[in-house]
């Protein structure tokens, strides 16, 4: 096996800690795994991140569903235009995008496209992370119009996210139950949790004709091992500061969103 084939599974277990511990950050790191490290072209290892933050976050979802944790009537709200706009950004706006075009004599690939835009969405995540710890929580309000309006924006965003770049979008998620709603901290992330499965979930099935494409063998493996990674945020999430840590693999993500757009850089220059 390669080296960088162990350092992907090495990594899988990042990935479900931070979902575990955080509700969110897990599905930031999958693409640039699948990419760089499992060789999986951008368009496809799209579907390599939903298969496994879909799964990862149900799973992760079932014990604070049952638990009452998990805020239904929000969740709701949340995911409707979520849905709507992971379909219609799967069906319409990805593949809108032309598999090769030139700008300035120079060719562009959609894959190039995609790997530019997601280091920028991974670089606003980071940003959000290190921000969310000067956030204070707020006491617990009666949803009015405004802000059901609000919370229906972040859902679309979230949906267009996830669709375009495979981000599961918790950045956007927790913040807005937290400041918007009033919703404490750790039920937020059990929220966010279930809405980031079933938009990962329901990407996949917009776009099931990419599954032939999959490398079933790396990709189940890869999520089984996400699955460790998850059970150990979950135990420990109750035992270490979550908003310290979210500042700390914050700035960790900018180094990664950094790396990656000088590599799509140089490469879109050399091509």
């Amino acid at each position: 096996m390669e080296l960088l084939f162990i350092i992907g599974f090495l990594l899988a277990i990042l990935v479900g800690l931070s979902m575990g511990l955080m509700g969110s950050g897990g599905s930031i790191l999958t693409l640039p795994i699948f990419v760089y490290l499992f060789h999986v072209e951008p368009q496809y290892a799209l579907d390599y991140s939903l298969f496994s933050i879909g799964i990862l976050a149900l799973i992760g979802s079932v014990k604070p569903v049952t638990k009452g944790e998990v805020d239904l009537k929000t969740t709701a709200i949340f995911l409707i235009p979520s849905l709507v706009s992971v379909y219609l950004t799967k069906r319409h706006l990805l593949i809108a995008i032309p598999t090769q075009f030139h700008l300035a004599e120079m060719a562009v690939s959609r894959n190039h496209v995609i790997m530019l835009l997601f280091s920028i969405v991974i670089l606003i995540s980071a940003l959000a992370m290190i921000r969310r710890r000067k956030q204070v929580e707020i006491s617990a309000v009666t949803m009015h119009i405004g802000q059901v309006l609000k919370i229906i924006i972040a859902g679309l965003l979230v949906g267009i996210m996830t669709g375009l770049v495979g981000a599961g979008g918790g950045f956007i998620i927790v913040p807005s139950l937290v400041l918007l709603l009033g919703i404490p901290l750790k039920k937020a992330i059990a929220t966010s949790l279930f809405i980031i499965g079933l938009n990962a979930s329901f990407g996949l099935i917009a776009n099931y004709k990419l599954l032939n494409h999959m490398n079933w063998p790396i990709l189940l493996t890869f999520t089984l091992i996400t699955l460790i990674g998850l059970q150990m945020g979950s135990k420990w999430k109750d035992k270490l500061k979550v908003v310290r840590l979210q500042g700390i693999f914050g700035y960790f993500l900018i180094s990664i969103g950094i790396l990656i757009l000088m590599v799509e850089i140089i490469q879109f220059v050399n091509h």
